[in-house]
């Protein structure tokens, strides 16, 4: 479209306009990766790619006197893509508190798509989806429109020399904020963090390419290659070994007081259970690889001893099977059987992951309501366990990997523990899901969520130590941890990945070696450690530790 038709009689005045379509643009593609950051002081600032866009413009005025319709749908595309990638590494900040990647990120989305039906319901999830549809459609028909507007105000030849003083010194100035002012934390005025996502994601696509590479190197070799056969986990002799995790389980229930006045008592409480039931135990916390979601990826990590912490990684040792403590302890003749109440759908994967035996929910036997994104209750599943696996005459000893999902998201309903024989066919659970909120209302106050996920993760804790004092065998070696920590909304930013671990044998030698992890004697672990993260075993730590501490030869006595 000519430039004429948008021609301004005031240099002054068409520079002004501009300026303001600069930064109305920038505001968009200019998006904060965190949700509390926007429209605050770091998100008001001038795009340096809406003004190169800009710059390129002024130049074909300069030597065509118009600009080509289809040049300015070429930027309108790009500004709308970037819009795309910052609402996307926006959302996986919020949801599982770390960047984008759109090489790992789009098998995730039939996932982010069943908890946004959980959360919020269909009908709102279909709106949200559309929303996001019509917001970008919506900015793509505004750049168009801001770029022809843009395009009349630099019309004039003295428009196009103040724009081109005005674009020196914003280089200027972002040399400067790169450079002299790096580290002095204040607003930048100018700023290029559109591209930089776009660069960062092809990085990280260069990156997972080379990660893959090595892992499947790194495959070739096993923490279990110099153990003999008959010396494998021998230490710990025939006993049962059982795995549980806790759904969004992290060291933020124990850390933040607005959590830990809900957790800790019913920490406590399981700890009298334990003891009543003839076990000691100890605590510690360890690193998880993910937070807010891919429970997966961390009981992978945990069994593997390998750092699996993407999709791609994970896709890749289900593809290549390599040995794990399902296979350690299968070599010891034990029984390996995974309880995965959240399962409803078919999961070929599981099979992969080398258990003789998977229980999803469809073989439970639970016929109550259904727990949103708790399928089936964990006193249910745990039930459930016990009568099929542990309750059984001359079994052999299993290893046992549990995963509850009562803590999932949303958080509610949240019913009480109650005795065994009460549980029948899960019916009893009715009286807690009759006058439940729905989570879309719940979901509407922060505080209200905050209540409820540490209202959710008691209960688990509660089931669990129910079953530690009436159905596990007082000999067995159980670990109860958390699998992630949960989301950025729950924890508040940059917060600690690591989760609570608690293990419980009747055999205090068996937990003697867990010293060597940092683990301290009683049901709480230690405040954070000074070094953070970085001083913390790792999920991936567990299995090699385990297979050297209980696989070594005995010390000769004295």
């Amino acid at each position: 479209m000519p430039s004429s038709l948008f021609a301004s009689s005031s240099r002054p005045g068409a520079l002004f306009r501009l300026m303001l379509i600069w930064l109305g643009l920038s505001l968009f593609i200019g998006l904060p990766p965190f949700a509390d950051a926007l429209f605050g002081r770091f998100h008001w600032g001038f795009a340096l790619e809406v003004g190169f866009a800009f710059a390129v413009i002024a130049l074909v005025q300069a030597r065509r006197e118009s600009v080509p319709g289809w040049l300015i749908h070429v930027f309108a595309a790009i500004g709308t893509f970037l819009l795309a990638l910052r609402l996307a590494d926006l959302t996986a900040q919020s949801v599982v508190n770390r960047s984008l990647n759109m090489f790992l990120d789009v098998s995730l989305l039939p996932a982010l798509w069943d908890v946004a039906q959980t959360l919020i319901g269909w009908p709102f999830a279909v709106g949200a989806v559309a929303g996001i549809v019509v917001l970008l459609v919506a900015f793509y028909v505004l750049c168009v429109l801001a770029l022809r507007r843009a395009s009349g105000c630099l019309a004039t030849s003295q428009a196009r020399r103040g724009f081109a003083m005005i674009c020196v010194a914003g280089i200027a100035v972002f040399a400067a904020q790169r450079t002299v002012f790096a580290e002095v934390p204040g607003w930048r005025p100018f700023g290029a963090s559109a591209s930089l996502v776009f660069r960062q994601q092809s990085e990280r696509l260069a990156d997972t390419i080379v990660r893959r590479a090595l892992f499947r190197a790194d495959l070739a070799t096993d923490a279990a290659d110099e153990i003999a056969p008959e010396r494998l986990l021998a230490r710990l002799g025939d006993r049962d070994v059982i795995i549980v995790y806790i759904e969004s389980y992290g060291v933020t229930a124990l850390d933040e007081p607005q959590y830990a006045d809900v957790i800790l008592p019913r920490l406590e409480s399981m700890q009298e259970a334990a003891e009543d039931a003839g076990f000691a135990m100890k605590s510690g916390r360890m690193v998880g690889v993910s937070a807010g979601g891919q429970s997966w990826l961390n009981h992978a990590s945990f069994t593997a001893g390998r750092f699996i912490d993407d999709q791609t990684l994970y896709a890749l040792f289900l593809a290549e099977r390599p040995r794990t403590l399902i296979h350690d302890f299968e070599m010891t003749g034990r029984r390996t059987v995974q309880i995965k109440p959240a399962i409803t759908l078919p999961w070929p994967e599981g099979e992969r992951l080398g258990y003789q035996a998977t229980w999803e929910a469809a073989e439970m036997g639970y016929h109550g309501p259904n727990f949103y994104w708790g399928i089936v209750p964990d006193q249910f599943a745990l039930d459930f366990f016990a009568r099929t696996e542990l309750e059984i005459a001359d079994r052999p000893p299993v290893f046992a990997s549990v995963a509850l999902i009562s803590s999932h998201a949303p958080w509610l309903p949240v019913p009480e523990v109650v005795s065994w024989d009460e549980l029948g066919d899960g019916a009893v659970y009715e009286r807690w899901t009759r006058d439940a909120p729905e989570a879309r209302e719940v979901w509407r106050d922060q505080d209200s969520i905050r209540t409820q996920y540490a209202l959710s993760v008691g209960h688990s804790i509660d089931a669990v130590a129910r079953f530690l004092r009436d159905r596990i065998d007082r000999d067995a070696l159980v670990v109860v941890l958390g699998d992630h920590q949960p989301a950025p909304l729950i924890t508040g930013p940059d917060a600690s990945r690591a989760v609570p671990v608690h293990v419980f044998s009747g055999d205090e030698s068996v937990l003697a070696p867990f010293a060597d992890l940092g683990f301290v004697s009683g049901i709480l672990p230690e405040a954070e450690a000074a070094g953070g993260d970085a001083a913390l075993p790792r999920m991936e730590d567990f299995r090699p530790f385990l297979l050297e501490a209980f696989s070594r030869e005995p010390e000769p006595s004295s």
